[in-house]
């Protein structure tokens, strides 16, 4: 799908990046990236969906082509509700469609109901993941997440890695099971250029352990239950599990929503954590129907 453009917008910490696709005029869809990845997580699934919706990607504090947050205290996941929050006001969007992966879920989750009613739609990808962090009920489990970046403070707040174009794609190639080409496309927005043939991943480092929210499963099915749009939550066959004590909770609390909210649907897919990007054609046809659906009373199932 053609980009319409890429811009920044000023915020109080220093840039967000933007792009957008499709049809200016048409009906806004946010995407919203996961942790450690950037609005270049959706490219292949956008060219897949019809372009006459106006999509709207954004990369994060310290991901892609935005700034990161000041150093200093540790980022929690949280605070990044506030990018989130700045770029809807920039956009002006009153009502929109939100697709989201991983964080992007739970970001997306936690503005609905800051905002109740501007989420027409939902459309989310592989949020278990993402969701068990918030679950943690061992108090020791959570406060590591404060102490390791203060024990580390010097290290994680000191990104000067180098790599040549070669290592970094293979970096991301294991890590994440992608192809050299897939690897390529991830970077195209996370790699900074700092001499010949000399790069650095954009990525702040204070992103990969951000301390959760911690609240009980009820508190979190009341805040995600109230007033959620339709919603169609796409899981993978091979999920990951960032912290496996927490999988059958909020395996249940994914469960009691699709048993209580009118028109929350979940269905799976084969593949890992990654699959709208690995394998967009598994799932392409089920957004598209999902986009153009029309829906009427959203009210609870109970």
């Amino acid at each position: 799908m053609k980009v319409i453009k890429e811009w920044f917008i000023d915020v109080q910490w220093g840039k967000i990046a933007l792009i957008s696709w499709g049809t200016e005029g048409g009906e806004p869809v946010l995407l919203m990236h996961g942790r450690q990845d950037s609005a270049a997580t959706f490219f292949p699934l956008l060219a897949l969906l019809p372009d006459v919706y106006h999509y709207v990607g954004l990369d994060l504090p310290g991901h892609g082509m935005s700034d990161g947050f000041p150093i200093g205290v540790a980022i929690t996941r949280f605070m990044n509700v506030v990018a989130l929050d700045a770029v809807i006001k920039h956009l002006g969007w009153k009502h929109f469609t939100f697709i989201g992966h991983s964080l992007g879920v739970e970001l997306g989750l936690f503005y609905n109901a800051i905002y109740p009613n501007q989420i027409k739609k939902f459309i989310i990808f592989d949020p278990a993941s993402s969701l068990q962090r918030i679950v943690i009920q061992d108090f020791p489990k959570f406060y590591y997440y404060y102490n390791n970046y203060y024990e580390n403070y010097s290290k994680i707040n000191n990104n000067d890695r180098v790599y040549s174009k070669q290592n970094a794609l293979k970096a991301v190639m294991n890590a994440r099971s992608m192809t050299e080409s897939q690897a390529e496309l991830i970077l195209s927005r996370n790699l900074k250029k700092i001499g010949d043939d000399q790069y650095r991943m954009s990525w702040d480092l204070r992103t990969r352990l951000m301390p959760p929210t911690i609240f009980p499963p009820e508190y979190y099915f009341q805040l995600f239950s109230k007033n959620c749009p339709p919603t169609l939550c796409i899981n993978a066959t091979k999920s990951l599990d960032f912290y496996v004590d927490g999988k059958e909770t909020v395996n249940k609390l994914l469960a009691d929503l699709e048993k209580t909210v009118k028109n929350f649907t979940i269905i799976r897919v084969e593949g890992n954590h990654d699959f709208h990007f690995l394998h967009p054609e598994r799932i392409s046809e089920n957004v598209c129907s999902f986009l153009e659906k029309d829906f009427g009373d959203t009210k609870s199932k109970l």
